[in-house]
């Protein structure tokens, strides 16, 4: 059973038929970077799990094992994961931490995109367009 990020990520390079020096390239990062990741000694950028989500995987499956591997699974359920709110999220996230020096956990950092998922979600449902400011007060609130 799959437990935990590098897991995922490793699970979701092979179903993608991907080598790690593969996976690698596409994120722009040495092997042994994203071996790391896979072995869990490392953290994953957020840039480096948008490779995979571009690839089909899904975003919410990667960053907390819930639901189906693949996007296109997920698109024959009620509720179907908005790839770019993700990048933006992903993105945004990134983008704090390195301005603010930040380190979490990858529990925290799944945790936080969720929420910033579900946050984002209801204002387009309430018609207000997500933006990445909204985003940034959540992460300032949230204090990471």
């Amino acid at each position: 059973m799959i437990t935990n990020l590098s897991e995922r990520i490793r699970e979701a390079r092979k179903h993608l038929g991907l080598s790690a020096s593969e996976a690698a390239n596409l994120a722009g990062l040495t092997r042994k970077s994203w071996e790391r990741y896979e072995l869990d000694k490392n953290e994953p950028k957020a840039s480096s799990l948008a490779v995979l989500v571009d690839k089909g995987i899904d975003a919410s499956w990667l960053l907390t094992g819930r639901g189906s591997m693949l996007r296109s699974e997920v698109r024959d359920q009620v509720r179907v994961i908005d790839a770019d709110l993700i990048r933006m999220i992903l993105e945004e996230i990134e983008s704090y931490r390195s301005q603010n020096n930040r380190t979490w956990g990858i529990s925290e950092a799944a945790r936080v995109i969720v929420l910033s998922y579900e946050m984002l979600q209801a204002e387009r449902d309430r018609g207000i367009e997500p933006s990445p400011r909204n985003l940034n007060l959540l992460l300032q609130a949230a204090n990471l």
